[in-house]
């Protein structure tokens, strides 16, 4: 791996990579990778490019069985890019509306490249302008290629091998398709540290086919896959297939993805990369998250709240008092009945 270049490059060969590596959570652990991400977002904020810093953020942990957390961030919602009109789970990109190629130089951190025999696209990393949490970033896979927002095995590979180039076990990345809480219709992918001890650390699962377990304690009815000895690609390419399967039967989903143990393995280690894909129920239009008369939700069920149990509340006044009673209704709202999640299980085991 080679540091960040005169062009704002940071470059590495993926056979380099080590998936298997000891992370931690202290600085101890942080990489050349980690280094250069917090250092660059840290710059980033002390040159007012956010729309706002983090100082009036807070969380609590909501008492109950999964043991939630919730954010406050009020700031969050009031102070973002107004999220687009989306009607369809592959609606096309349109060069017309908001892209992340027509950004402020400032918000770019620098660009990732993989040192291949073949000449590979640059990636981007750039700021989240509306963070939720320190280290909020936005991976936005080859930009200039305009691919709207539709998961694939090339950018999934991607994202195992940034994740494997950090050293902390804090770094988390969600992802929401169209009709799941995407905001722009531009593929991305958010990254960003989370240091709290969220509902996912203790997931188990029961093997399906493939690579593709169905996880038997999340909160809602989902899928796992695991990055263990397998080449990323091998693994990513097996996610492809259940978003294809996703896809083909109009079902929006949200990924997360995160070191932890073997889903069969009852371990504190973190010794896999998970990755976890929670089809859901659609949900059409802009994503409106301001006040405007309207009796809004407490939240949003997107890929931080159905994949992580990580809430940040938008009604700032029922932060205090939110229980896990509440944060399970809105949840089971957006998840998939168990009829269809057993219908989706078999076209599953059809087509891995």
């Amino acid at each position: 791996m080679d540091a960040v270049d005169a062009n704002n490059v940071f470059s590495y060969f993926p056979e380099n990579v080590p998936i298997f590596r000891e992370v931690g959570s202290d600085r101890a652990h942080y990489t050349e990778f980690d280094e250069l991400l917090r250092s660059r977002w840290d710059e980033a904020m002390a040159k007012g490019v956010f729309r706002y810093g983090l100082a009036d953020m807070s969380t609590r942990t909501i008492p109950g069985t999964f043991r939630f957390v919730a954010q406050r961030n009020p700031k969050r919602f009031t102070h973002r890019r107004r999220p687009m009109d989306i009607q369809s789970l592959q609606q096309p990109f349109d060069p017309s509306l908001f892209n992340f190629n027509n950004i402020s130089d400032t918000e770019v951190l620098f660009r990732i490249k993989r040192r291949t025999s073949n000449p590979s696209d640059e990636h981007v990393v750039i700021v989240n302008v509306s963070p939720i949490e320190y280290g909020h970033v936005l991976l936005v896979p080859a930009p200039k290629r305009c691919s709207p927002q539709v998961i694939t095995a090339e950018s999934l590979t991607l994202c195992l091998e940034v994740m494997s180039l950090s050293g902390l076990s804090s770094l988390y990345m969600v992802a929401n398709s169209l009709l799941a809480y995407a905001s722009v219709n531009h593929l991305h992918y958010h990254f960003m540290y989370l240091n709290y001890d969220l509902p996912i650390a203790k997931l188990t699962g029961s093997h399906i086919a493939g690579g593709c377990y169905e996880l038997d304690n999340h909160m809602v009815p989902s899928l796992g896959f695991q990055l263990d000895a397998s080449p990323p690609l091998r693994c990513a390419s097996g996610v492809q297939k259940v978003i294809d399967i996703l896809l083909a039967n109009n079902i929006p989903h949200n990924v997360v993805m995160y070191r932890g143990a073997p889903f069969n393995a009852y371990s504190a280690t973190s010794s896999v990369i998970r990755i976890l894909v929670i089809p859901r129920k659609p949900v059409y239009g802009i994503k409106e998250l301001y006040e405007d008369g309207r009796d809004m939700q407490p939240f949003c069920a997107a890929a931080c709240e159905l994949g992580l149990g990580f809430i940040p509340v938008i009604d700032q006044t029922k932060y205090p008092t939110i229980t896990e009673d509440d944060v399970m209704a809105i949840l089971s709202q957006m998840a998939l009945s168990t009829e269809e999640f057993q219908t989706l299980k078999v076209e599953i085991k059809k087509c891995l």
